[in-house]
């Protein structure tokens, strides 16, 4: 049985156009699924949970952007009888840009339904507070997560999602956040050995895949399937310095600069004196001071592209 669970709103009401064509595709093959609509924040974590109760192996397809896929795994109950899926329709994709998923949604489907390829990816596990959050691609503690959260509540971005303009939403907003930046110190532990302290930090990113916020690369090197998490620090460098650096992290040209720090680990610990904010695969989770975060190997059953 292919359960979908549809984000509508995804990319200003892109989601329920891609959603209709799917529809008519899955009705002229005659293939039995069911789909659900999600209406807010959370509830596709709440359709994750009440399908995955259900008793038997699902086929768990996303219709959504990163963030639909964030609340999607967050859900899952029982990870061994899932196969996961995915058509992307968000603003970012980075998701699927990192797998090589297609972004076709009629290929994407085709795929889905004629699999010929799977593969077990890692995710990434994070703890603030009392929480607990599983993410795909990446997390992050900064500005990387101040622009999230403004992105999260910005009629821009529904705008430009209109007029096919969804990626000119970060870098309006990233620059808008550069002018309110302000660095931070931030302390790092790796795999309980490595100490590393960073005094003047405009923001830490945690990557499973290559890809964040629109196509950055932030971390060339990351690989879901490697059974370690990835990290980019960015500090120690001007506003203006910084604002030029950025563009050169879509051809992940940027890490030949100084102020860069990029590597790896299993296990991975940020603390800071003051509370900054926090997302997970752009999904805001509100200021914190600490973070745990962790790799879970090969986690993930999904359908891949290649």
């Amino acid at each position: 049985m292919y359960y979908f669970i549809v984000n509508p709103s995804s990319r200003s009401g892109q989601g329920r156009r891609v959603w209709q064509q799917v529809e008519a595709e899955l009705e002229r093959l005659s293939m039995e699924y069911r789909v659900f609509f999600t209406s807010g924040q959370f509830h596709a974590t709440n359709l994750s949970r009440e399908i995955t109760h259900m008793p038997g192996r699902h086929t768990l397809v996303a219709v959504g952007g990163d963030g639909t896929i964030n609340e999607v795994i967050n859900g899952i109950q029982d990870f061994d009888r899932i196969t996961f899926a995915y058509i992307p329709t968000g603003s970012s994709n980075d998701f699927a840009r990192s797998l090589g998923l297609p972004s076709d949604p009629m290929q994407a489907l085709h795929n889905i339904l004629h699999p010929t390829y799977y593969t077990r990816i890692d995710l990434g596990q994070m703890e603030y507070g009392n929480h607990t959050r599983l993410f795909a691609v990446s997390c992050g503690m900064g500005f990387d997560a101040a622009v999230c959260e403004e992105a999260f509540r910005s009629r821009i971005k529904h705008l430009l999602n209109r007029l096919g303009l969804g990626k000119l939403t970060y870098v309006g907003i990233a620059l808008h956040q550069m002018i309110l930046l302000r660095a931070h110190p931030i302390y790092m532990t790796v795999d309980s050995s490595l100490k590393k302290a960073f005094p003047r930090t405009f923001f830490i990113s945690v990557l499973n895949c290559p890809y964040e916020g629109g196509g950055l690369k932030l971390c060339p090197k990351a690989s879901p399937s490697d059974r370690q998490l990835d990290y980019c620090v960015v500090e120690r460098m001007s506003k203006l310095f910084l604002s030029l650096m950025l563009p050169t992290a879509y051809f992940g040209k940027h890490t030949r600069f100084r102020g860069i720090h990029i590597d790896r680990g299993t296990v991975i610990h940020l603390k800071s004196p003051i509370p900054l904010p926090v997302h997970a695969d752009g999904e805001v989770c509100q200021c914190q001071t600490s973070l745990s975060i962790r790799c879970i190997p090969e986690k993930l059953k999904i359908i891949s592209g290649r």
